[in-house]
């Protein structure tokens, strides 16, 4: 559980638990700021 505990701290994820003990969710603020920390516009290779 401290993967869960890393992301819930770290990317402000929610613990969900309900179909495994690792589902988290990061709900929509969060989760744009993840994708303009790690937005790969910087290369042309495909993701």
């Amino acid at each position: 559980m401290d993967l869960v505990q890393h992301y819930c701290r770290a990317f402000h994820a929610e613990h969900v638990g309900m179909l495994h003990e690792y589902q988290i969710f990061i709900d929509e603020k969060p989760a744009q700021e993840l994708v303009e920390v790690y937005d790969y516009e910087w290369t042309d290779e495909e993701v």
